[in-house]
């Protein structure tokens, strides 16, 4: 969390030219505009209605049901739910390899069945890299593999679901994955699936990457999470609107947030992934 009177100071960092900063749009999956993002040539892109209606709400049946299911038992709010955790958050990264294993046959059991679902939109971009000679794996280490997504459904109608924050510097230094091929990947991507969200719950996404200094001005030299949305004033800012069917995918290392949702009771779910490329010939992604 920011440091005492960290509110009163402006975030700094690297502001990009107006041709990378934009979301492409896309009515339709368009896999090059995906790779573009990956490439660091675009901020974003995001892909309308590319789920159907009917496996979204398979998803978000399975989701809510399942035994998997986890939420934060120290919000009065009770509106933070997921199933499958996240490296970053992870309390190591053997824990986190030895419960991917667990889970990975789960967490695809809920996002299968017929249709264009999550899984079978990582087999079309993973042919679609194959054509490009370039192979697409979940990320490893020592050969024991990460897990693919996480599932992860929140609510707020009065605040920020998610508040503002970059994810990219504060997982190439997280000490507790030191060694992990993830931290060399040449730029890391949040890409997501939307299952459920009725109204409200944007994506808001600042055209600031924060230096070093600034960060640590922050107190975010471990931790990524929780910029004063005053210390963004002036800076430009992108809101993306998401609803469920949508398929995006982003440059983490920009502060980014999540405005509140519609009204109440209103839950925003997707599926989460991190992606980026390891080399000219291998990307990789996990949760």
């Amino acid at each position: 969390m920011s440091n005492s009177g960290s509110d009163q100071i402006r975030l700094t960092g690297q502001v990009h030219p107006a041709d990378y900063f934009r979301f492409v749009e896309r009515d339709e999956m368009d896999w090059q505009a995906w790779t573009d993002v990956l490439h660091g040539k675009v901020a974003g892109a995001i892909f309308r209605g590319v789920l159907p209606p009917d496996v979204c709400e398979r998803i978000r049946r399975n989701f809510w049901s399942s035994p998997m299911l986890r939420s934060d038992e120290r919000s009065a709010r009770d509106a933070d739910y997921w199933c499958g955790n996240h490296l970053f958050t992870a309390s190591s990264l053997d824990w986190y390899l030895a419960e991917a294993d667990r889970a990975r046959p789960a967490l695809e059991t809920l996002c299968a069945g017929p249709g264009r679902t999550p899984l079978s939109l990582l087999d079309e971009y993973r042919d679609h890299l194959a054509g490009e000679g370039v192979r697409l794996r979940l990320a490893e280490h020592r050969g024991r593999r990460a897990a693919p997504f996480r599932l992860r459904s929140r609510a707020d109608s009065d605040a920020l679901v998610l508040a503002p924050h970059d994810d990219a510097e504060a997982i190439r230094h997280a000490r507790h994955i030191d060694g992990c091929e993830v931290q060399r990947v040449s730029r890391l991507c949040n890409a997501l699936m939307c299952v459920e969200n009725n109204s409200g719950g944007e994506l808001l996404y600042w055209n600031i990457s924060p230096d070093r200094k600034s960060r640590h001005a922050f107190g975010m030299s471990t931790d990524s999470y929780g910029y004063p949305i005053e210390s963004l004033s002036g800076i430009e800012q992108l809101t993306v609107p998401v609803h469920a069917g949508d398929v995006y995918i982003f440059d983490t290392a920009n502060v980014h947030a999540v405005a509140p949702c519609g009204s109440d009771g209103v839950f925003r779910t997707t599926i989460n992934l991190l992606m980026g490329e390891l080399d000219e010939e291998t990307t990789v992604y996990w949760s």
